[in-house]
C-alpha cells in the first residue's frame, strides 16, 4: 500500500476535527433543548427547547448511516463505565449520585447485550426503522438525565430491547446467505 500524502493526511486531520466539532455541536444542541423544555426556571420558552430536540433528532436521523460506525465503540465505553460502577456503587462521572450493585449489574448486561448488536448494523444498509431505533436508543439515554423516577435498567432495557427487534426484523428479512444490504462504505 502506498503512503498517503502529506495533503491527504492534513485533509482527512480536518475532515476528523469537523465531524468531531458537529458532534459536540449536536450534543450541544440536545443538551439545551433539554434544559429548555424540561426546566421550569428556564428563561426560555419550552417551545424554544423542543424546537432544538427536534432538529437534533432530525440530524440523528438523517446522518445515522455516519455515526453507527462509532456506536459498538460508545456503548462499549459505556459498558466498561457500567462495569466500574458495579464496584464502586456510584456514577462513574458523578460521584454523588449513588447506584446500587443490582442496577449497575443490570445495566452493565444490557450494554454489553447493546454493544454486540450494534456490531451488525455497521455493515449494513440502514432502514427507517433502524434509524428510529438509534433516535429512540439516544432518547432512552437522555431520558434518564430529564427524569429520575426511571431507573437506569429500565432506561437500558427499552434502548436494547429496540436495538434487538431492529436487529430481529434484520435477520428475518435478510438471512445470513442474502448480501442485499450489505455496504462496503
Amino acid at each position: 500500500m502506498d503512503k498517503p500524502t502529506t495533503m491527504k493526511q492534513v485533509s482527512n486531520g480536518f475532515r476528523a476535527a469537523g465531524v468531531a466539532l458537529l458532534g459536540l455541536a449536536w450534543l450541544g444542541l440536545v443538551l439545551g433543548g433539554m434544559m429548555v423544555a424540561f426546566e421550569p426556571s428556564s428563561n426560555y420558552p419550552r417551545v424554544t427547547g423542543w424546537v432544538a430536540l427536534a432538529l437534533a433528532a432530525v440530524a440523528l436521523l438523517t446522518t445515522a448511516h455516519y455515526w453507527v460506525k462509532v456506536l459498538p465503540g460508545l456503548l462499549g465505553i459505556a459498558t466498561l463505565n457500567a462495569t466500574v460502577s458495579i464496584f464502586t456503587k456510584h456514577a462513574t462521572n458523578l460521584g454523588s449520585v449513588p447506584i446500587s450493585r443490582s442496577d449497575a449489574l443490570i445495566a452493565a448486561l444490557l450494554l454489553a447485550a447493546s454493544t454486540a448488536l450494534s456490531f451488525s448494523f455497521i455493515s449494513r444498509k440502514l432502514n427507517i426503522l433502524d434509524r428510529f431505533v438509534f433516535l429512540i436508543y439516544v432518547s432512552c439515554i437522555f431520558w434518564g438525565a430529564v427524569d429520575h423516577r426511571v431507573t437506569l435498567p429500565v432506561q437500558i432495557g427499552i434502548a436494547t430491547f429496540c436495538l434487538f427487534s431492529a436487529w430481529a426484523c434484520n435477520f428475518i428479512q435478510h438471512p445470513r446467505g442474502d448480501k442485499q444490504q450489505t455496504v462496503l462504505t
